[in-house]
């Protein structure tokens, strides 16, 4: 043992002085500590944290097991190794000891050769333990790293969904309404920033654009460059999926506005919505990132696409499922490549009267209005 710290709690005198004497013919440089009760064990452990302890079991006012259980009980302690000295030869003493979180046990009167043996193997088996924690705390943080990463790439419903099976199958969600944003001008505005200032801010507004996701119970599916793409209604059914997603993308370009007031920077963005079914599943074994597809999402890209800086373009879809909440402002038809003509609308604002007469919303109408 290379100058190890030793608290040695003992009542008797000699016999810390013998234990240290052994000791120190086997440990180079060896630091020690001498309790005199279970109550100076507990305090010197906290303050000098040694690297072994051995404990008396027949100390006065506080006894050696008493301490021993303290030890276990308090976090920055119940790691450390304990020997448990005792008079106490029955076979049930030992018991009790390794029980109560003792690494060994030494029998009095004390054999020199059989101290020095099971103070080593202590010693041995203590730093094992201590590797195997470090290992231990390593994966585990580890495992954090990977879960947020996954957290990133697949939505909570799948990771769970892969606790128990491997095979990720595609899926058909009926009746959803996707939310596809970007922020204006990205290009030549990002040209204007540093690699570090232009990440920054991304971070910045797609976190906050996740946790305005969460809040609305809506399924944040990817961010590609400056574009940010959310479902509603994907795993909860709610028939009111237009609605929230209406809701969602406000508080998206509120707050934009909020950030460019608070960052001196002038972003704009434009959202577009659309209602209907879509697929959803992992295209590739190698690429765990999960995707939507199918004619929604296309025309949900169509409505962002052809959006003006700070609106909302909603297709008529999503305008059949929000018109009696919602003033909305008919555009000019537009012409889509492989859709024909296709209607749109900018959402103006809410009727507040309407959706506080209906009880359609709840769980949301706290969180709408």
């Amino acid at each position: 043992m290379e100058s190890p710290k030793i608290l040695i709690a003992d009542d008797v005198d000699y016999l810390v002085e013998f234990i240290k004497s052994h000791l120190d013919t086997m440990c180079n440089n060896a630091t020690y500590y001498r309790a005199r009760n279970g109550y100076e064990v507990f305090t010197i452990a906290m303050r000098k944290k040694p690297d072994l302890i051995l404990l008396d079991w027949e100390m006065p006012e506080f006894s050696g097991m008493d301490a021993l259980q303290t030890l276990n009980k308090h976090e920055e302690t119940k790691d450390i190794p304990v020997i448990m000295v005792s008079g106490f030869t029955k076979s049930d003493h030992v018991r009790m000891a390794l029980e109560a979180g003792a690494i060994d046990y030494l029998r009095k009167p004390i054999e020199p050769d059989e101290l020095l043996a099971r103070v080593r193997t202590a010693a041995t088996l203590a730093k094992t333990m201590k590797e195997l924690r470090l290992q231990k705390s390593e994966l585990e943080s580890e495992k954090v790293k990977t879960d947020n990463i996954l957290k990133g790439l697949l939505p909570a419903q799948i990771l769970e969904s892969l606790k128990t099976s491997d095979v990720i199958a595609p899926k058909r969600f009926r009746n959803v309404t996707v939310i596809m944003a970007d922020l204006v001008d990205f290009t030549p505005k990002s040209q204007k920033m540093s690699p570090k200032r232009l990440l920054d801010e991304l971070k910045t507004i797609f976190t906050a654009f996740d946790k305005i996701s969460s809040k609305f119970n809506c399924t944040r599916i990817k961010t590609i460059g400056d574009a940010y793409l959310a479902v509603s209604g994907m795993w909860n059914n709610d028939r009111n999926h237009a609605l929230v997603a209406a809701k969602m993308a406000e508080r998206m370009r509120q707050y934009i506005i909020e950030h460019n007031q608070k960052y001196k920077i002038d972003w704009e963005i434009r959202i577009g919505l659309n209602s209907g079914d879509i697929v959803a599943g992992i295209i590739s074994e190698d690429n765990l990132s999960y995707d939507i597809f199918g004619d929604t999402v296309n025309t949900a890209a169509r409505m962002q696409g052809y959006s003006n800086p700070m609106q909302i373009n909603v297709s008529q879809s999503t305008y059949d499922l929000i018109k009696d909440y919602y003033t909305l402002i008919k555009r000019i038809s537009r012409k889509v490549k492989g859709k024909g003509s296709l209607n749109m609308y900018y959402l103006h604002r809410p009727i507040v009267s309407k959706i506080s007469r209906t009880n359609e919303f709840h769980p949301y109408q706290n969180t709408f209005f």
